[in-house]
């Protein structure tokens, strides 16, 4: 199995992400959380270790891969809609992604 971080925009060092740590479901329909980050989008959301995300913005989620991909793909959005199971019941959850602003030391 593979687990990666969810990643919304790869912008060097300035990324924006979600805040969970997934992995491939066992039966190969959805992602698995593993870790959620205190405090991030989807701690605020009530997403929790152990939901298995079936889609994000509509699109059906398989594996790993299609979940960064489908993320990596809303670089306009800041919301992102995930459907997701815990304890066989089927449950929405709305992200809304803070923008990374810049800041530097002059």
């Amino acid at each position: 199995m593979q687990n990666h971080e969810f990643q919304l925009l790869h912008n060097h060092d300035h990324k924006r992400k979600l805040g969970v740590k997934i992995e491939d479901n066992e039966n190969g329909t959805g992602v698995k959380i593993l870790h959620v980050e205190d405090g991030s989008p989807a701690d605020k959301a009530g997403m929790q270790p152990d939901d298995i995300i079936t889609e994000l913005n509509g699109e059906k989620v398989n594996d790993v891969n299609e979940a960064v991909d489908q993320l990596n793909g809303s670089e306009e959005k800041e919301t992102v809609h995930v459907k997701a199971m815990r304890n066989n019941a089927e449950m929405n959850f709305e992200f809304t992604i803070p923008k990374k602003l810049n800041s530097t030391n002059l």
